[in-house]
């Protein structure tokens, strides 16, 4: 989902932090999908960590609206 940025600079920095992990973790997700040595463990800690990360910044912009 792309950000104007007009939009990004009026964020709370907790917010921004946030996507910032979130789009961390996808990298980091994208990167395991590519290594053969990568465990479905690890995979579903990574994609756990980012779907909670998610619904904080989705509460975030609730509280906010």
């Amino acid at each position: 989902m792309p950000v104007s940025a007009a939009s990004a600079s009026l964020e709370p920095p907790h917010l921004k932090a946030l996507k910032e992990k979130h789009a961390d973790i996808s990298r980091q997700i994208d990167e395991a999908r590519k290594s053969p040595s990568t465990t479905d463990f690890y995979l579903t800690q990574l994609k756990k960590q980012k779907l909670i990360i998610k619904e904080k910044i989705e509460s975030m912009r609730e509280s906010a609206a």
